[in-house]
This record gives C-alpha cells, structure tokens and sequence, in this order.
C-alpha cells in the first residue's frame, strides 16, 4: 500500500518536475499557470471583449423578437416591418472642429455599429420589410451637385433638327416658375463653408451608406442567394417585322431565401434641406438613387403614403415675424408644389395601388383599364377614356414624414423619452423640429380621403416620441354625396436614431406588425381589431461598452502594477524558492526507498542532488580558466591540468546523501569513494549534471557573474528594475492576446 502512494507521489512529482525544467528554459511559460494572475486577467479580459463586441449586442436583438411582444391570435401570419431612422452617416458635417485621427475612428466606429446591427436584424429578427425614415446621410445636402457636360455643337443641331431641344433655351438650364432662377444651380451654404467637397464627397457616403444597409451579406446573412431562369418572353412579331431584333429576353428570379422589401426615398432635412432652403438639384440627386421622394405603396395589407415633408414644409413654416405670406410661398413654388401635387392626386394613386394589390390576392377582381385604340389629332382634346365606374377600395393609412407633426409643448412622450419630456418647438437653419399647425392639419386632411389614417412613424428628433394626436379629417360619404368633418385620433411614434453619435446612449429602432386579413374589396374578415402592433427595440450603449474597456485597463494596470512592486521588492520569486525544495523532495522521493532499482555499488542513489546557493552568493557559478595541483613534496615542479571552456560544464559532482549537511551549501564531490587513486588520476572528473537554477537559462548569460579572476562581472539588477522588467512582461502578456482577440472581431464585423 505505501509503495503505491510513494509511486504516485514520485510520479506526480516527476510530472511537475518537468513542468519546471520546461518553464525554467522558457521563462514566459510560466504566466501559463491557470492560478497566475496574468492568465486570470486575460481570460477575463478575452470574456469582456467578446461579450462588448459579440454577446451584448446578440442579446438587444434577441430580446426583441416578435414572440416575445406580440399578441396576435394564434393562426395570424403577420407582416414584420423594422422602422429605421436617422443612420446620418459620420461625416466631415457631423463634427467639424474633431481633429483626425479622432474623427476617421468615430466615423468607422459609427459604420461597424450600424452595420452589425442592421445585420444582426435580419439574421435574428427576419423581416418582411425594413423602411428608413430619412436622414440617411449627415452632410448630404451641403455637398455640391454636379452638371452635365455640354453638347457639341453639331450634337445639339441633331436635337434641334428633331424638335427635342428648343434653339432659344440654353443647355442645361430649368428655369423656375418665376421665370428666373436657373434650377440646375447649386448654391452653396453656410457662407461657401462646405464648398471644398463635392460630389465626390457624396458618391463616397452613398457607397458606404449601400455597404452598411443594402449589401447582400448585411440583408441576407448566411444565405445562398443565386439567379436562376423563369421563363422565355419571345419577341413581339410586329416589332420584328418593324426591324426590332428576334432576340427572346429570359427573365430570371432570385431565390435562396425571401427577399425583402426595402425603401429608402423618404428623405429628411440633412438630405436635401428644410423648406426655402431646399434645392431642387440636390432633391433631384436623391431621386435620382433612392426613388421618388413622395410615394404610395401597399406592404401588409395597408396603405402606405410617404410624404418629402422638408420639401412641403417651404409651403408653411415657422418664420421670423410670423406667418408664411402668399408672396414668399409663391417664391418657393417649385419645392413645396410637388409634394402637394402628391397629396392632391393620392386620390387616384391610393385606390390603384389598392386595386394592384387586391388583384393578387383575388386574380381578376379589379381588371386593368386602359385606352381606346383610336387615332386623334394632336390639337384635339379628347378623353377616350372608359366612362364605367371605377371602385376605390381601401386599406388602413400608415402616414410616414421625416418630421414630426405639430403637438403642444408641454405634451409628454413617454417613458422610453432619454432627453425631456417632451420635443421642444425651435427652428433655425436646415432644421425645425415639428410641422407647423396648418400644414399638420392640411396633411391629415388630404390623406384622409383615401381612408382612416391609422398611425403616423416619423423621425429627425433622434429621440423616441409616443403620442396621440386629434384632427379635423374629411370623410367622403356615399349615401350623401357630400364630406363630413370627422374628429379623428392618431397615434404618432417618431423613431429613435439607428447611430450612437446623434446624441442619445441609447440608439434604437422600431418593430410593426401588420395583421390585416381582406376580402376582395379591401374589408377585414371577421371581427375588426387593432391592426398594428408595434414594439421599441434598444441597441447597446457604445460608450457604456467603451468606459467598461476603461474601466478595466485601470485595474488590470494596478493589479499588475502591484504584483511588480511586490515581486521587485523580494529577494527572489517565491516560485523560485518553491521550485527548489519541491525538486529537492523529488530527488529523495527518487532515492532507493521508493526506487525499484537497487543504489549503486558506490552507494549514490540514482539522480544528483542540485545544489542551490547560500545567501548573498553570486547566482552564476565559479568558474576558473585553469587549476592547478602541487605535491606537498615537491616545490619546483607543478602539475597544471588545463581544461579547455568547452569542456567546462555547468554543474557540479554527485552528491550522495550524507553530503546534503544544509539547504544552504553546495554539495561538494567525494573524490575518494571506494578506490584509492591518487586525487591526481581525477582531475577534472565532473559529471554531467544540469545546473538547476531557472534563472540561470544558457551559459552565456552567467559567464563571469562571480569569476575567480574578477572578469566580466555582472551587477545585480535593482528592486526598482526587477518590478519595472516583471511589469512590461506581464502587461505584455495580457495586452498582445487582447489586442489580437479583439482584432480579430472588429475585422469580422
């Protein structure tokens, strides 16, 4: 029994006696130790990069999924939409007086922020639809436009020859209504103060605003998408025969997943401007990428109206003095009139997108109407056009515009609000918070007569808003032919920003479920209910993520800071002294007691005792270019053995037991044992015996540490250099594995 404990005892120290010999050749090993403070503080530190750059953020998103808040029945198939609002991508506009390389990192950090949430949106979440509210971009609007270059002379004869160009109107130039401003012209503003950057400025925030929000890898993560062919359209024979190309055009489709309704043209002041300072160039730039900003469109079973409200809001807005007169409203006519051309004809555009819709679900219930097949003169005005009644089904309204509607000042918003109670009323240049009251109303009104307005998503305040509002609408009644003014209640949320760099902690977006079961004529089936359901989500604290990574390179400075003074202010690691006296017991553990094997002849146990040095000794050992013997006899003659540095070697004799007299002495050789040769015959006899010592890792480094002959000896390094040398190397123990785990997630997103 007792030699089964000795050999498992012998074993497991065997095993830790290498573990040392091998730390003691490689120093740094052992910061390995899973009981080292170093090794602690990186685990924790490799544990909190990845909860601030992975887990944190996996965790918002999950916290927002549709099961967890909505309470539809249980056979309900909604429609998931997300609400995006004010990205307003960093630009040099965001914050002029930020000196680089500070900038570039708040512009970058920004970029990976929105971007690994947009992403992990659509990978956790899976929406239907996403709609963005404006302010796509920051400086969008002070970024000049571009014009086209001018035709050649003889390009622009060809033109005029075909009655496509007027010879009296000069290229490139659209003249306003009032029959003077050129509106191709764009007028740079504040004083000229952006006027360095171009469109090459603006191109730049488009390609990265599309990388952030429309790339395939950030709408459809993890999914294979691929193009395949649906089917043939062959040629139309008239047109053949006309002299159009015999070429059949395949139409090809994308599956792998759904795809995803996205719309980004609904645009915000810092896109375009804010009433009188709205340019129509910059307007048509926006459009010309993103889509029309004024549109109506079905998702979900409901009728969306997306209004360009900072274009509109030249019609009405709050001005110095007062209200807006006729003169100056008729001035701006060219920014505001095509928004309100909009809203007069949602009339005819509401009810068709309705019909085109309806016709999906019920094939043939509301057929396209077109125009007779008849030939007219050019001068003639005549609207052949079938006379049959046309039905004008409708859909529950989701108003959307870029800025609040008007509210009283003291109206709260909410406990989800992070600044105030309440948007404060102001205005100044390219901004004003809310519409004013008559262009509220006058909005309200118009939308209206396509059918009840259900709720109002906005967004410009970067801060969330939960109201309700009370407006005087119009409702078309059939049986009197005639409106009634109806008082109606309409909620309004205005989204949090999407950035982390528009002022509030807490970025955000907003989830919608849309449940609306129809019939062929646009009516829900079975008993009406709510049909909207809507849910805040919160994105993580960036800066809360940046003073937690503050936090703890504070401490984990100090705790390394102390651990060096500590160690500096020792003679000598404790591990050291560890080290020792557990391979000292090894070494008697090895002895005949526990040993299979008998002692030798000479009765040495099998292993050498490793000598260890006295207080104050020197660490290297003595070392002298020669010795020498002499006789007591003989005077004159001296026997030299000279032993050349190669044959030098690194460790002392073999001690047997009764040489071990003091843990404090060297064991010295036994040069008599069991012959009797004179001492001459064994000269130079040193076996081969590794020094012990692990601060001693290579020959070199102890040559001359105490030389008998005084050459080349080495001061002892400080206190204060021993606790400066342990705390760069263990600071660099934990920063490079950081700093490379935490690479490595900010480069994979």
């Amino acid at each position: 029994m007792s030699d089964g404990v000795g050999m498992h005892l012998r074993y497991a120290l065997t095993s830790s006696s290498s573990a040392r010999r091998l730390t003691r050749r490689y120093p740094c090993l052992r910061h390995f130790s899973i009981t080292s403070t170093t090794t602690f503080l990186t685990l924790i530190w490799l544990y909190v990069i990845w909860k601030g750059e992975r887990g944190v953020f996996q965790h918002h998103i999950s916290d927002c999924h549709w099961d967890k808040w909505e309470e539809w029945p249980h056979h309900a198939a909604p429609h998931h939409l997300v609400f995006v609002a004010d990205p307003q991508l960093v630009d040099p506009h965001t914050y002029p007086g930020r000196p680089w390389p500070l900038s570039s990192l708040t512009e970058s950090y920004t970029d990976m922020y929105m971007s690994r949430n947009f992403r992990l949106i659509n990978e956790k979440l899976d929406p239907d639809s996403i709609v963005f509210l404006g302010d796509l971009f920051d400086g969008g609007r002070e970024w000049a436009t571009e014009r086209a270059r001018n035709l050649k002379t003889s390009q622009r004869q060809v033109l005029i020859n075909l009655a496509i160009l007027d010879q009296a109107k000069k290229e490139g130039e659209r003249i306003g209504s009032d029959g003077r401003t050129d509106l191709n012209i764009y007028k740079p503003g504040e004083n000229g103060r952006w006027s360095k950057w171009k469109m090459t400025q603006w191109n730049s925030e488009y390609h990265r605003f599309n990388r952030i929000f429309s790339d395939n890898h950030q709408l459809y993560p993890h999914a294979e998408r691929a193009l395949f062919p649906v089917w043939d359209v062959p040629p139309d024979p008239v047109s053949v025969e006309n002299g159009a190309p015999n070429v059949t055009v395949q139409h090809y489709a994308v599956g792998g997943t759904k795809a995803r309704i996205v719309k980004m043209n609904l645009p915000g002041n810092h896109d375009l401007g804010i009433g009188a300072k709205v340019q129509v160039t910059v307007r048509d730039r926006f459009e010309a990428r993103f889509g029309e900003t004024n549109s109506v469109y079905v998702i979900g079973n409901h009728t969306f109206v997306s209004l360009d409200t900072p274009s509109l809001a030249a019609y009405d807005e709050f001005v110095d003095g007062g209200s807006v007169t006729e003169e100056r409203r008729q001035q701006y006519r060219d920014i505001w009139k095509p928004a309100d051309e909009f809203l007069d004809s949602l009339e005819v555009t509401g009810p068709k997108a309705v019909r085109n819709t309806l016709n999906q679900f019920y094939p043939g219930t509301y057929p396209s109407r077109g125009h007779y097949h008849t030939v007219h003169d050019p001068k003639d005005k005549v609207d052949d056009r079938p006379k049959e009644k046309v039905e004008k089904p409708r859909l529950p309204i989701i108003l959307l515009s870029h800025i609040p509607f008007f509210r009283n000042p003291d109206v709260d918003c909410g406990k989800w609000r992070e600044r105030g109670k309440a948007i404060p009323l102001s205005a100044g240049y390219q901004y004003q918070n809310v519409l004013t009251p008559a262009l509220s109303n006058m909005i309200a009104k118009k939308v209206s007569r396509i059918g009840d307005i259900q709720h109002i998503f906005s967004g410009d305040d970067h801060d969330y808003c939960d109201i309700s509002h009370r407006f005087n609408v119009g409702r078309w009644s059939e049986e009197t032919q005639k409106e009634n003014i109806v008082m109606r209640a309409v909620r309004e949320i205005t989204v949090k920003s999407f950035s982390w760099a528009m002022g509030v902690r807490k970025p955000g977006f907003l989830l919608l479920s849309l449940w609306n079961p129809v019939d062929d004529k646009g009516r829900t089936i079975g008993t009406p209910l709510p049909t909207i359901q809507s849910q805040l989500c919160l994105l993580p604290d960036q800066l809360s993520i940046f003073i937690n990574y503050a936090r703890l390179l504070v401490l984990t400075i100090a705790v390394l800071f102390v651990r060096a003074v500590v160690i500096g202010l020792r003679n000598m690691p404790a591990v050291d002294d560890v080290d020792f006296f557990e391979d000292v017991l090894s070494r008697r553990l090895s002895s005949s007691k526990y040993s299979s094997k008998k002692s030798q002849a000479n009765g040495h146990p099998s292993g050498y005792v490793s000598p260890i040095k006295a207080n104050g000794e020197a660490k290297g050992r003595h070392r002298a270019s020669s010795t020498s013997t002499s006789t007591a006899n003989t005077t004159d003659n001296h026997l030299s053995v000279q032993r050349s540095y190669n044959a030098r070697t690194r460790s002392v004799s073999p001690a047997g037991p009764n040489t071990f007299t003091h843990a404090n002495s060297y064991a010295m050789p036994n040069l008599q044992q069991e012959d009797n040769r004179p001492l001459i015959d064994k000269a130079g006899f040193y076996p081969q015996v590794r020094w012990q010592d692990p601060d001693e890792s290579d020959e070199e480094s102890h040559i001359g540490d105490y030389d008998s002959q005084g050459k080349g000896k080495r001061k002892p390094k400080s206190r204060a250099r021993k606790a400066l040398d342990e705390f760069v190397r263990t600071t660099l123990f934990v920063a490079v594995p950081s700093a490379l785990w935490y690479g490595f997630l900010v480069q994979n997103g």
